[in-house]
């Protein structure tokens, strides 16, 4: 079980344990513990991309065990850090972020990140948010990125897929 996993069931947990004792007329159970990674992905990103990275049936893309791919590759990379939520994240510290990042991509991410790939630095956050992408430029840019991660680096070809139910695109 990945740590993605087990911070959910922990979770899942807490909320169970708070709602049965608070009715029950006892105290709170004690909150899960957190990293700041953890907990800033939930307040930036759970809301959209769920609890455990899986959006679906939301029309957003799922993370759970498919972001990693994009570590494969630089543009892969610098896609991820110039997504506009992430280039404009209330997350002001650099460093914060790209712990953040790293949680997403390594733990969400899961066997999809591939062994050697090196954790974003804060340096890399710093760089690249500053040339956040606008528009539809998000998604012509996804495009040419999976289609060089499917071809390059062994990624499967649903991440062509980047909604739930989306229809399968052509290969390039």
């Amino acid at each position: 079980m990945n740590r993605a996993a087990a911070l959910v069931g922990v979770l899942g947990l807490a909320a169970f344990l708070t709602t049965a004792l608070s009715a029950s007329g006892r105290s709170r159970a004690a909150e899960p513990e957190l990293t700041g990674a953890q907990s800033d992905y939930l307040e930036q990103c759970g809301g959209c991309h769920g609890l455990q990275g899986d959006s679906a049936p939301a029309p957003i893309p799922v993370l759970r065990d498919r972001v990693g791919y994009f570590m494969c590759s630089e543009a892969g990379r610098r896609y991820l850090l110039r997504l506009p939520n992430i280039a404009h994240s209330r997350i002001e510290d650099n460093q914060r972020l790209a712990e953040m990042m790293n949680f997403v991509v390594f733990d969400l991410g899961g066997v999809s990140a591939p062994r050697n790939a090196r954790p974003f630095t804060e340096a890399e956050v710093a760089a690249e948010r500053g040339q956040a992408m606008v528009g539809f430029e998000v998604f012509d840019t996804r495009k040419a990125v999976v289609a060089d991660l499917v071809r390059s680096c062994r990624a499967p070809a649903s991440l062509r897929q980047a909604y739930p139910g989306e229809p399968a695109h052509k290969a390039n």
